[in-house]
């Protein structure tokens, strides 16, 4: 009986475990010297949408939002490197102090989060170990988004 038990409950944990999804995919990115402009772009999937597609809300400044969608898959291709980053927080060297500062933040369908940060992120940051991953995810969202790297506020 107490197997019966343990197995029933080893079950209900494991499809737990297996059936949590990514909810939501959030990128800020701002510069607290430069007032009233950031870029802001958020990933949520579609609820009952045959197609797959995921919906992306772009706010570029204080005026400027669009909305876009994507497909499944390449919300799972950004989703996968964001996985892939290694450091939370990346720090580019060398940088001003007041440079440009942006999150990435993953959501899932059990209220889980994770964080990764980074601050002075520029065109060198794509060769250095530390941060290339960071740019990386960063270089699939703006582009799924319909922006430019240059896009973002300090990079250069």
């Amino acid at each position: 009986m107490i197997y019966k038990f343990l197995i029933t409950l080893t079950i209900l944990l494991s499809s737990l475990h297996f059936s949590q999804n990514v909810s939501k995919i959030e990128f800020h990115h701002s510069n607290d010297i430069i007032l009233f402009k950031s870029v802001n772009i958020v990933f949520v999937p579609i609820q009952n949408n045959k197609k797959g597609k995921v919906r992306i809300k772009v706010k570029v400044d204080r005026d400027e939002e669009y909305f876009s969608r994507i497909s499944k898959e390449k919300f799972t291709e950004i989703y996968n490197a964001c996985l892939k980053i290694k450091y939370d927080t990346v720090a580019v060297k060398n940088n001003l102090i007041d440079g440009s500062y942006t999150n990435i933040e993953l959501y899932d369908n059990l209220g889980n989060s994770k964080s990764y940060s980074a601050s002075g992120l520029n065109k060198k940051s794509q060769n250095d170990d530390s941060q290339k991953d960071f740019w990386y995810v960063t270089k699939l969202i703006i582009k799924a988004a319909g922006l430019e790297m240059e896009d973002l506020i300090g990079y250069r």
